[in-house]
């Protein structure tokens, strides 16, 4: 499985730029998202940046990391689950379930297969 990690960029550098993240500071391949500037946040995969993103969205995949991390570390007792839950996954909370864009419009054309 692979992760998105937002990061912020600090320095471009090239191709490449300097980025920090919760896990410290790691170099960034940039070619995908080029005309991303310091102060902006990236969404990386396996040391390059993918996707643009802004700050309440890093913030809320932040959150959700952190949640999963705690979970599979074995911080969490099933009494701090549901309160860890809501804090983690806050953006899905009370929400209902979307299918994707493709999904409906399989869906809305009659193609179940």
């Amino acid at each position: 499985m692979c992760l998105g990690i937002p990061m912020q960029v600090q320095e471009v550098q090239g191709t490449f730029a300097l980025c920090s993240g919760p896990h410290g500071q790691g170099r960034i391949d940039m070619l995908l998202v080029s005309d991303a500037q310091p102060g902006d946040w990236i969404l990386t995969f396996l040391g390059a940046g993918r996707e643009i993103i802004d700050a309440t969205r890093a913030h809320l995949i932040n959150e959700a990391l952190g949640g999963l991390g705690a979970v599979t570390n074995g911080e969490v007792d099933e009494a701090m689950l549901n309160s860890l839950l809501d804090v983690a996954f806050s953006d899905l909370v009370n929400r209902e379930p979307e299918l994707p864009p493709h999904l409906q419009a399989l869906l809305q054309n009659g193609d179940t297969k």
